[in-house]
């Protein structure tokens, strides 16, 4: 069983045109849908179109999971920067494509994913392994749960701002730009689902 997730009719075509007949596809046009349909059917495999989730991409790939725990998932997007590529294999997707892979490239994805790989850039290899080892270490010592997601820097903003130190000490702390430490707080928010930097200093104190 295969669940395809995309607003986008031509997209679910192209989908449903690469996967062939050899599996039953069910397709989603609306994320809210998408999580109960999973919790039922436990796929195999789901596909998911990125600009169908909301603003919290990653907490929406982890209820994905929650939920339907042996699904395989592979995202495709438009767009992604390498820091949030790197996010969503960490958070366990299988495979991040554009959404103009063709149905030859689509079909490869599927074999490779459904064999246990994963579907990821050569260069990015390097680097999520790195990341990956740097989340163990920051789980040694104490950095668990949503902070896990998060880089070195990121994690190390996010203590500052845990002890109340303003944007502009952090800057002067790090030896970086003000708007550098604005920069990595927008990628902690987004990565972490939190709005903004007081509920992040709330919760880093709870986490003492």
């Amino acid at each position: 069983m295969f669940v395809t997730a995309s607003a986008q009719p031509e997209v679910l075509d192209r989908w449903r045109s690469a996967l062939g007949d050899g599996q039953p596809i069910v397709e989603i046009r609306r994320f809210d849908s998408l999580p109960e349909c999973l919790l039922r059917l436990q796929p195999q495999m789901v596909l998911l179109d990125l600009s169908l989730t909301r603003a919290s991409v990653l907490r929406d790939v982890e209820q994905m999971l929650q939920v339907s725990g042996g699904s395989r998932i592979v995202t495709f997007t438009d767009q992604i920067d390498e820091e949030h590529e790197l996010a969503l294999f960490k958070a366990g997707v299988r495979g991040v494509c554009t959404l103009d892979m063709s149905g030859d490239a689509l079909s490869r994805v599927v074999s490779a994913v459904l064999q246990g790989e994963l579907w990821i850039r050569r260069g990015l290899v390097p680097k999520l392994l790195d990341s990956v080892s740097a989340s163990r270490a920051q789980a040694a010592t104490g950095v668990t749960g949503r902070f896990a997601i998060l880089t070195p820097r990121e994690v190390e903003i996010t203590r500052l701002v845990g002890e109340g130190v303003s944007n502009k000490r952090i800057a002067r702390h790090l030896a970086i730009a003000e708007r550098t430490v604005k920069g990595h707080l927008t990628a902690i928010f987004r990565k972490t689902g939190i709005m903004d930097r007081v509920k992040l200093a709330l919760l880093v104190a709870r986490r003492r």
